[in-house]
């Protein structure tokens, strides 16, 4: 059994560490790798690395060698997404500029895929599934053309002389269109660039974004292992907030399902941590405000267990509660102001990663954990399950897969309106 994750993190402008004051200073620079080392680097079976977005944040990848030293892995997201949402066409041009800053900065790139729905409205926010279906008539096409898209950027990365490697996201509404278009993808690459390839990532586009449906795309990446072209395939999990969505890869890496698959898990909530008043700390999330109250005591506390703040609990509430410009102004700079606020936020993330590992190492402990949501005897279940016989029996239990709450996409477009309702 596998017993390393790796914790990406993303959002970091929300930790200000693309900030110029930050990341181009060697003083705060150097707080800040001091706190991954000491805190998130090689803790409770973690790896710890960072995520931008290829797009978006381009500027980020020079920014981010200051760290480099102290983190495992630079991810660079393709930031597909975002221009979708921003109403861009996704032209040639723009996708190789992507590539490029992926091959300069990043040692994993995830790739550009397109996603085999059809809208039923103008348009379907992440966890709408109610106004998309799938689409099979098209997207054996679409695997294809994202295998264009694959071999197009390690076409880049050979001319920018980089080791970066592309992640394939893998899309698909049951098994056997992820198999699918897994096979339809690689067609498209040449042969001998396959063991190029970084790992693979599950999208919920296709399937749904339910606990089932987590479940669901855990088990799959369980059949993509057997036909991965490498000895050792890399698992991805996209946008991970909470433990619940981890739960079933540490079921299926504790059982022996997978057999040699490495983890990571990306997050955008616990970087969050200072502007969005959410603390992970024991086994759940603290919510406070800007209100001082004895949260901050307990945040306080909970932070001096690892570090030294060099401040009292009036400067550590206040600190959380001061934007950089008024820092600046209110200390002459912002040493201890990063200081604290990184502290913070990796002890956030530290208290999850611990919480995670409680439960990667120990099933009795999983189990416990799935009996506050109610969900013991699925999970338990779960661990029966070695093939996919096993998988489709769990699934379509009535009281096993089928007391999972479930927001799938539909396989066929609604015939009236009743039934997008």
């Amino acid at each position: 059994m596998n017993k390393k994750l790796e914790y990406v993190v993303s959002g970091t402008s929300y930790m200000r560490l693309s900030n110029p004051q930050i990341a181009n200073d060697e003083t705060n620079s150097g707080i800040v790798r001091t706190l991954i080392e000491k805190l998130v680097q090689d803790k409770h079976h973690h790896k710890f690395s960072m995520l931008y977005n290829g797009h978006t944040e381009s500027g980020f990848g020079e920014r981010f060698k200051s760290y480099r030293e102290s983190i495992h892995q630079v991810h660079v997201d393709s930031g597909g997404l975002q221009v979708v949402t921003q109403g861009l066409d996704l032209t040639d041009e723009l996708k190789e500029k992507v590539y490029r800053n992926q091959a300069q900065f990043g040692d994993i790139g995830m790739c550009f895929d397109e996603i085999p729905v059809i809208l039923t409205g103008e348009r379907s926010e992440r966890n709408d599934v109610k106004q998309r279906f799938f689409d099979f008539e098209n997207y054996e096409e679409m695997a294809r053309a994202t295998g264009r898209n694959i071999k197009r950027q390690l076409e880049i990365f050979d001319e920018e002389e980089s080791n970066c490697k592309p992640f394939i996201i893998l899309q698909g509404n049951c098994v056997d269109t992820y198999l699918r278009w897994y096979e339809c993808l690689l067609s498209e690459i040449p042969e001998q660039w396959h063991d190029r390839l970084g790992g693979i990532a599950m999208g919920a586009a296709g399937l749904g974004t339910g606990p089932l449906e987590d479940v669901k795309r855990a088990f799959i990446a369980s059949e993509i292992e057997k036909v991965w072209t490498q000895d050792k395939m890399h698992l991805h999990v996209l946008g991970v907030g909470s433990i619940r969505r981890m739960l079933p890869y540490l079921v299926f890496t504790q059982n022996g399902l997978y057999k040699d698959v490495d983890i990571s898990y990306d997050s955008t909530t616990h970087s969050r941590a200072v502007e969005t008043g959410l603390f992970y700390m024991g086994t759940g999330t603290t919510k406070f405000s800007r209100q001082m109250s004895n949260l901050y005591r307990e945040m306080y506390d909970n932070c001096t267990q690892e570090v030294n703040l060099g401040v009292d609990l009036d400067t550590f509430y206040k600190m959380l509660n001061t934007p950089s410009t008024k820092a600046k102004e209110e200390w002459g700079d912002l040493h201890q102001w990063i200081y604290v606020r990184t502290a913070f936020t990796l002890m956030s993330i530290k208290n999850f990663m611990s919480h995670l590992e409680t439960m990667l190492l120990d099933k009795d402990t999983l189990i416990k954990f799935t009996g506050k949501m109610k969900l013991d005897g699925q999970f338990r279940n779960l661990y029966n399950v070695n093939n996919r016989q096993d998988f489709d029996y769990w699934e379509n239990n009535q009281y096993l897969g089928g007391m999972m709450k479930s927001m799938s996409v539909a396989k066929e477009a609604p015939i009236n309106l009743e039934e997008l309702f």
